[in-house]
């Protein structure tokens, strides 16, 4: 470990210090340019590590990189946390240089068990652990949504002194319905563009999660009711542009996959807004 540290951070291997969190510290290197406490851990996977580098060392590579080197270093693969979202799976990193996301679980155990549940590739190191698409995953990415900030720019443009202008008044309440209506504007626009980038970057969507926005899209009408109607006008004229990508990226779903959840319709089924009715063309959780 104190070698790879070394040679990751380019340090002289004096320079390193390397201890057993929950062992003797007596003799630490407390200014060593660059350190790594380890703690021993339950489950398949084997240690924790706390890794630090002084701001004096002027090589300190981004996360990923930095894990892929240790990984290949030390012969055995590391998982490191991702930026978007502690509640995400975590990157894993093989020593031959495979990154895949891997869903790390912790036990409520006094002394808890870390244990690698699922991988969306397969981890010679865990031959064991399931090979599958995780929907965290698809969750949590970012993705733009140049209309649904375009209204809210729009909307920040209108307002005046006071919260006064063109004959709009945009009280405390206004602009929390909006805010809210332009976070499920938000939600409608990422689905578009998911479909619009062939669904990356996972290559796929679950129909729970589709099903999910499609029910955003119903509330977004009520709270079209509640905007006054000069911003109800502007929000319309973004929620058209949407609407329009996302009619352009589906076709008619005549088989009812979406609204009723098999392939065949259900005889009575209650009638729901046409976006309900169109789906992708492949459908992206057939890929998972």
């Amino acid at each position: 470990m104190a070698e790879a540290l070394a040679a990751i951070f380019r340090v002289q291997l004096r320079e390193v210090d390397v201890a057993d969190a929950d062992g003797d510290q007596e003799d630490r290197n407390w200014d060593a340019l660059a350190s790594c406490e380890y703690s021993r851990v339950l489950g398949n996977v084997s240690l924790s590590l706390d890794i630090y580098a002084q701001d004096s060392v002027g090589q300190q590579p981004p996360e990923a990189e930095f894990s892929a080197a240790l990984a290949s270093m030390l012969g055995t693969s590391v998982l490191y946390p991702p930026q978007e979202s502690a509640m995400s799976a975590h990157w894993l990193v093989t020593p031959e240089g495979l990154t895949t996301r891997a869903r790390l679980s912790e036990s409520d155990d006094d002394e808890p068990a870390f244990t690698v549940t699922a991988v969306e590739a397969f981890v010679d190191g865990l031959p064991d652990v399931p090979v599958m698409n995780l929907p965290e995953v698809v969750r949590e990415q970012k993705i733009a949504t140049p209309l649904a900030d375009s209204f809210a720019e729009s909307l920040q443009s209108l307002k005046g002194a006071g919260g006064e202008a063109d004959g709009l008044t945009i009280t405390a309440e206004v602009a929390e319905v909006a805010r809210i209506a332009k976070s499920y504007l938000g939600a409608w626009e990422k689905l578009s563009r998911r479909a619009e980038n062939d669904w990356e970057p996972s290559g796929w969507y679950p129909v729970d999660f589709y099903r999910e926005v499609l029910g955003y899209r119903d509330d977004i009408e009520g709270y079209l009711r509640q905007l006054p109607e000069n911003v109800a006008t502007l929000y319309k004229r973004y929620l058209d542009k949407v609407d329009s990508l996302y009619q352009e990226l589906t076709v008619d779903d005549e088989e009812h996959v979406i609204v009723d959840g098999h392939d065949e319709p259900t005889a009575g089924s209650a009638q729901k807004a046409w976006w309900w009715y169109r789906r992708p063309e492949p459908m992206p959780w057939s890929r998972g």
